[in-house]
């Protein structure tokens, strides 16, 4: 009877999804077959290639996500993209087709060396947030 009772309890925790913190990953390039950054970092010139990937960690709840780009502290946007998932997806992103990839230069409209955030925001949720530096 024991065995049998650990055994149910097992069962239930073994089928519980498993759910990782929310985060956001910079990198240069893009691994199709993974459907992630193949390589990560904060830190970019202008001219270099961005894949922008929001990990929910979950499945989203929504069928969009908006990405905000802000200089510093400010709250002026730079740039906002909407990014369309679907019910099932726990990753968005953002990486421009293979034959144009995207330009650093391109989403945050300035050459100007400094920290830069990216957000993303569920409607006017607010999801999470990091910083990418820009270096000559």
């Amino acid at each position: 009877m024991r065995y049998f009772l650990f055994l149910a309890v097992f069962a239930i925790f073994a089928c519980e999804a498993t759910y990782t913190e929310p985060k956001i990953l910079f990198g240069h390039e893009w691994n199709a077959n993974a459907k992630t950054v193949a390589d990560t970092t904060s830190l970019f010139k202008p001219n270099d290639v961005i894949v922008i990937q929001m990990d929910n960690g979950r499945p989203f709840k929504t069928l969009a996500v908006e990405m905000k780009i802000y200089q510093g502290e400010s709250d002026r946007v730079l740039f906002k993209h909407t990014v369309q998932v679907k019910n099932n997806d726990t990753k968005a992103a953002l990486k421009g087709p293979e034959s144009k990839p995207l330009k650093v230069r391109e989403i945050l409209h300035s050459s100007t060396p400094g920290i830069y955030r990216v957000a993303f925001y569920d409607g006017d949720t607010f999801l999470l947030e990091k910083n990418l530096e820009l270096v000559k």
